[in-house]
């Protein structure tokens, strides 16, 4: 079974995580220092289209899965379940908000994965935000 994000360093999270914040020190630091598929995942999360075709040409769709789950595709999700391990599950889950998910994470000791998911269903709350008023609807 994949490790997923737990391959990485805890060091390598926390600059993901500053990534999804929109740190740009952080996303040079991870497109540089050979971590380019996190870069790629951070910019994704944030809508950009490209970041998930570099994903998909670089054998790192296994990002762009996670993101598609994140999103709420059903699908997406069942990959995750049976190709990664359930840390991802639970990350991807936490990044919605579920509670059950997020005391999984924190029961394991996988802080890290809490804090990138809080990050993310920040960013997703702000996502909202700007489509829900009519000055910022993409038309």
């Amino acid at each position: 079974m994949n490790l997923g994000l737990l391959k990485y360093d805890v060091r390598v999270l926390l600059a993901l995580q500053q990534a999804i914040g929109g740190s740009k020190q952080f996303f040079q630091w991870l497109a540089t220092a050979g971590y380019p598929e996190l870069a790629a995942f951070s910019n994704f999360l944030q809508d950009d289209v490209e970041a998930e075709q570099w994903l998909v040409q670089h054998n790192y769709h296994w990002l762009g899965i996670i993101s598609h789950a994140i999103d709420g595709d059903t699908r997406s999700r069942q990959w995750v379940r049976e190709n990664l391990q359930e840390a991802n599950l639970m990350f991807v889950l936490a990044c919605r908000s579920d509670d059950k998910a997020s005391s999984w994470l924190k029961f394991m000791h996988l802080d890290i994965l809490l804090r990138i998911a809080k990050e993310v269903a920040d960013l997703r709350y702000k996502q909202e935000l700007d489509t829900s008023f009519p000055y910022k609807m993409r038309f």
